[in-house]
Formats: structure tokens, sequence, C-alpha cells
């Protein structure tokens, strides 16, 4: 039987066409059985590990296989199949690469037996001999050896043998898929070492492959792993472009293929607040797995996406349960990653109480508790949890940053991950870019001031003001341009807003500091914070509180405190941003006056005449800030004062509106002047005179 040659042409097919492969080996296995041929058979049986390995989701037959392999696998039979791939023998090749993948398939073998060692150096020394077999074939036992320098953390090597092989892929190229695999394997190693740069350089010639040969399942597993990078990099947009064509090209994949793209498109729609959806997804996703037969083990990751989507639900037993039946299956570090999300998981309730976390934070068993679980963390490296369950990961952050636990490497996770602040109003949290536009306009990078030198650019940081002045955004690009150039003719201002956007990008060093989409300009506004969208948050938030509530003083308190100034300070503004002034001014009075009137009613008038002063030096035509300032000086019995005010009030509103004071700021005025009239607070007023002075400035005199 020609069982040599049958292998050649099967191994051939394995990276362009693994279903035709596995099908040819499991034929030449039986026939090879059947007829007694057990070297043959078991040669089979090395075959399709590899061929598993190619697929590595689809473990259909696995544990059968791997008992096949096992049982010609041996010391000696080990010792000669090194031998043989020294020498550079096809099978010898085949069965150390297949040595070497084993452990992966079957989770009951360790991977650091001294005779895995002597597979791969036998495999590393046999690949630079002349050997009998083809391009693709080569690129499958190379990555059946990069695999195993990955799990070894052996970066030294990994990086020679890349070395290697690229300049043998350009002597002799392997076909246009087998170069697809081999690119998306490269960028996946350089990513899992930290080197970005390679990474990049991998992607470049994968994306090139795509775009070339249309390759449409590696343009799905690209797009699985952009989406997954543009979340943790905050580009919503980008990653909801890439979770819809997902959508479109999953008929065209096989059934191997698709969880990828499931498990992002879920963690997208964590990101996006889609839980239901997500978990749909996930249970989708955790379907195909069963069909597949993907190990327990190689499940986690999944499973831990369900049990966040399960506490995003409310569902928190549910989520503990979908973890606690986990255990079984994580052994040694993937036990004690489990064990710290378990933790995370059982404090959830606490993150979700209306208390919010800053609440809990002091409660010394739960402070302790998130303690120990961040340090666990922190130890182990471990900030996954923040992609696998953003909703509770950016409360616990919060509660952890609210109680000064770990602090710092919480920080440095958030910026990681770009995890999404559970209160986008919070100035504290580890932003990306912080933008202040009530005062003159600052802009933070990082938590450094940025500044620029040279000649001021005017019309980009005057986008950034109506930007941050509109909350970020998004706005609409033709709004923008009558803003910006209401006198440019027809086709130019287009140009000019380009023009501005990409100037901005550039001052801030971040290209993707502005969003262009649909027509409309936008900040990322999960990543960036505007204190003037953060200002109004806070007052819409504290004025719709009942006035008997019992944080709405609280809740004023922390509104004002992010208004130091109006809307970019003392420069004069013009069109929409002065109508952006008016409109943070107007707010910023309402608040004011919710203040007063609280103190008013705790009787500390001296604090509510204050923020009155206040509020009239920010706006001296406001008419209801006079009255107030009224009502306080007569229950503080000054009464002339408060007849200043009026006076004040009058001329000011004569000269600059041509208008007069409203009924109700005369009935307040009469009540001023009006002899023995009691005022609204706790004393009485008296005109010892007995008279209605004329100017409202003699006889009076206030008694205790």
């Amino acid at each position: 039987m020609s069982s040599t040659i049958d292998r050649i042409q099967t191994c051939a097919t394995m990276v362009t066409d693994e279903p035709t492969a596995r099908q040819a080996l499991t034929q030449l296995w039986a026939k090879a059985y059947s007829s007694g041929d057990t070297h043959s058979a078991w040669l089979a049986s090395v075959c399709m590990v590899l061929a598993i390995n190619v697929e590595f989701v689809d473990f259909r037959g696995a544990s059968q296989w791997c008992e096949r392999f096992s049982a010609g696998w041996g010391d000696a039979e080990a010792q000669a199949s090194c031998e043989a791939a020294i020498q550079g023998d096809p099978d010898g090749l085949r069965a150390c690469a297949a040595a070497l993948v084993w452990p992966s398939l079957d989770h009951a073998v360790s991977g650091d037996q001294p005779r895995f060692r002597a597979a791969a150096l036998a495999l590393a020394r046999g690949l630079r001999q002349p050997v009998a077999i083809g391009p693709d074939e080569r690129y499958l036992l190379v990555k059946c050896l990069l695999d195993y320098h990955g799990q070894q953390m052996d970066t030294q090597a990994a990086n020679r043998l890349l070395a290697t092989e690229h300049e043998q892929m350009a002597a002799a190229p392997p076909s246009v898929q087998a170069q697809a695999r081999w690119w998306y394997t490269v960028m996946h190693h350089h990513a899992y070492f930290g080197e970005p740069q390679a990474a990049a350089l991998a992607l470049e010639r994968l994306q090139a492959l795509i775009q070339a040969h249309d390759l449409r399942r590696f343009r799905y597993l690209l797009l699985s792993v952009e989406l997954l990078e543009w979340l943790k990099t905050g580009q919503m947009q980008r990653a909801e472009r890439a979770c819809r064509e997902l959508e479109i090209l999953m008929p065209e994949v096989r059934a191997g293929y698709l969880p990828y793209g499931l498990r992002a498109q879920a963690r997208f729609m964590q990101h996006a607040g889609q839980h239901e959806a997500a978990l749909q997804r996930i249970d989708r996703l955790m379907a195909i797995c069963a069909d597949l037969e993907v190990p327990e083990r190689d499940q986690g990751t999944y499973r831990v996406d369900r049990a966040g989507a399960l506490m995003a639900l409310g569902r928190h037993q549910e989520a503990l349960a979908e973890l606690d039946g986990m255990r079984a299956s994580q052994q040694g570090v993937q036990g004690e990653l489990l064990g710290v999300i378990r933790g995370f998981t059982a404090l959830a309730p606490a993150f979700a109480s209306p208390d919010g976390p800053e609440a809990w934070a002091d409660r010394p068993e739960q402070r302790h508790s998130l303690a120990a679980l961040l340090a666990d963390a922190k130890r182990l490296n471990f900030n996954r949890y923040y992609l696998m369950l953003p909703v509770w990961a950016g409360r616990l952050s919060q509660a952890a940053l609210a109680a000064g636990i770990e602090t710092e490497w919480v920080r440095a996770a958030i910026q990681e991950r770009a995890l999404p602040a559970p209160d986008s109003t919070q100035p504290d949290w580890p932003w990306r870019l912080r933008v202040r536009v009530l005062g003159p306009l600052t802009v933070e990078r990082d938590g450094h001031p940025l500044r620029w030198t040279g000649k001021t650019p005017r019309k980009p940081l005057e986008l950034l003001s109506l930007l941050a002045a509109h909350g970020g955004g998004p706005v609409a690009a033709d709004w923008l341009i009558s803003a910006l150039w209401p006198s440019l003719e027809a086709d130019a201002p287009k140009a000019s807003l380009e023009m501005a956007v990409a100037r901005l990008r550039k001052l801030l060093d971040w290209p993707e500091a502005v969003t262009v989409a649909d027509g409309h300009v936008s900040l990322p506004t999960h990543l960036v914070w505007c204190d003037a969208s953060a200002f109004e948050q806070r007052a819409e938030r504290a004025l719709a509180l009942d006035e008997r509530h019992p944080q709405r003083a609280a809740a004023i308190d922390a509104a004002l405190a992010l208004y130091g100034q109006p809307l970019l300070g003392t420069e004069t503004l013009a069109g929409p941003l002065q109508l952006a002034r008016e409109r943070l001014a107007l707010r910023w009075q309402a608040l004011v006056q919710a203040a007063g009137l609280a103190l008013e009613k705790a009787g500390d008038w001296p604090a509510a005449l204050a923020w009155y002063q206040r509020a009239l030096a920010a706006d001296v035509l406001c008419e209801p800030t006079y009255r107030a300032l009224m009502r306080t000086h007569l229950a503080l019995n000054e009464r002339a004062e408060a007849i200043r005010v009026y006076r004040r009030c009058r001329d000011l509103l004569a000269s600059v509106l041509g208008i007069e004071p409203n009924a109700a700021t005369r009935a307040m005025y009469d009540a001023a002047l009006a002899p023995m009239a009691a005022a609204p607070g706790r004393t009485g007023l008296r005109d010892t005179q007995g008279t209605h002075p004329s100017d409202g400035t003699r006889g009076f005199k206030a008694t205790s």
C-alpha cells in the first residue's frame, strides 16, 4: 500500500482544505488498521492530530485520535521519531510536531516532559535539512514548533524560528491560504509577547493578502481580532461596523470559525449595553462549542463572558453558578484566575447598590474583600476581565479608586483596556483626555497638560471648544461649518472642516480623538471627559431630585464644584459659543438658586447670601438673583442693603435692556420700604421715624 504517498498528499491539503484532509486521513487509518499495518495507522493518527491543531476549535474526535497517537508514542518510539526528524524524514518531523501539539489537545498530558523538549529540538534541527515536504505542510510543522516556544515563553527561540521561516517563505512561497495562515499566526505571536510593531507588520501582510485574493475566511478572523482591539482603544464606531460585517460574513464561514466572531460581537454588545443580545450570542457560541466537542478547559473565556452578560442583566446567582461549574476544568494559574473572577462576581451586588461604591468602600468586610481580590489580580497581572465583564469591572474600579485600593494598578488597567467610566461625570477617572472649557480652554492627555508652541491654532481649538461645549457631540458637520466658517463659499467649508479635524487630531497627538461618521463630528465620550458635559449632567440630576431628598444638597454642591467660570472665561464670544455660554450660565444660575433656597430653609442666611453674590457677579442682569439677594438681606435685617440691591437691578435693566423690574421684584422692594414690615426671616424690621423715606436710605434702624 502506498501509505507514505497518501500521507504526503493528505498533509499537503491540511492547510487549504482541512475537512477534506480529515476525511482522507480517517479513511487511510481505517484501511491501514484493517490490513494490520499498525505503523501506517499510527502515522495516520499523527497527521490527524496535526489536522485538528490546524483548526483548533473543531475538536471532534480529538480524544480518540490522541489515544491512538499516544499508543504509538512510547519512549522508544519517541526516540526513533526524533532521530528520524533530525535526518529530515517527513514522518519523523510529523511525529515530533504532533507530540508538541498533543498536550494542548489532551489536557491530561504535561508538555514539560523531557521527551517533548527533545521533540522540539529534533523538529527544529530537521527543518533545517532538505526535506520532502511541500511549503504548505512546512508551515504547519513550523506553527507547531512556534506554539511550543510560546507555551514555554521562549521568545528568543521563537523569534529565531520566525526569522528563518521568513527567508524560507521568500524562497519557496506556500499557497495563498497557507501564507494567510502564517501571517495570522505571526501576528498573534508578536501580540502575545508584547511586540506591537512586529505584530503591525504581520497585520499589514495579512491585510494585503486578504484584499488581493478576497480571502473572506481570513477577513472574518481578522475582523474578530480588530473588533476587540477597537474596543480596547475605544473606537466604538469602528467596532460597530466590524460587528455588522461579521454578521454578513457568518453564513460563508465554517462552524469551527464562528466562535471567534460571535465572541467579538458579544463583547461589543456588552460595551454597548446590549446585554440580552450579548447573552444570545454567547449561548449560540457555546452551542457550537458543544457540537465541536471543545474541551471544558478551552471554553473558559466563553463561560466567563456568559457570566458577565448574566451579571449585567442582574442575574447574579446564575452568573456565580456558571463560574462554579468551571472549577473542575480550570487548574493551576487558570484556577487562580477563576478564583479572582468568582470573587469579583460575588461582590457585584454591592457595586450595583443604590448607595454606590463610595458608600460601601468604607465597610470593613467588603473593603477587605476588594483589596484581597485586587492584590491577587495584580500579582497575576490579570486585567482581561475588563474586556470580559466591562459593566461591573467599571464599578469595581470606581469603588477601588474611591477607597484608595491598588489605585496605581487599577488606573493603569483602566487605561490599557480603555474601560468606560460607570459615571461619565467623574473627573478623577483616568480619562485618556480631559477638556475643560468652564474657564480658559485647557486640555490634559493622560493626566499631563497639553501646550502649544508658536502661533495659536485658532480654528482647531474653536472646533474643540464647540464640541466640548456640546457634550463632546455628535454634532452635525453642516452646523459646525456654519458656526466656524459662516462666510465661506459652497465647497470650501467641507475641506476647511476636514483640515480642522486633521489639525486637531495632530494637536492632541491622538488620531482617534475626533470621530467623523454619518455627517457628524464627535469626541469619543467614553474616553474623553468634558467639564461642560459633566456639569450639565450633574446639574440635571441634582435639580431632578425632590427638595426633601437627603442627597439633594450634596448633589447640587457636586454640580456647582465643576463650574469655575463661564464658558471660556473672559474670552469674547459670538454665535454658537455665546449661546452655549448663556445655556450653561442659566443652568448654573438655577443650581445657585436651588443651593441658596436650601440654605435659607436651613436658616444659614450668610451662606445663602454668599452664593447669591457670586451668582450676581457672574450675571448682573439675572433678575431672580436680585430678588434672592433682597430676600436674604431682609432676613438679616439689612433693609437698606435690600433697597440698594433693587436700585441696582432697576438701573441696569433700564440701561442695558430698556425694561423695568417685574412685579415680583417690585413687591420685594415694597416690602423693604414698608414701615414695620416683617422680613421673611427670623427677625422683624421697624421704621423708627414712622415715615416712608423717599430715597429708601434714611430713617431705618434694625432692631434685634
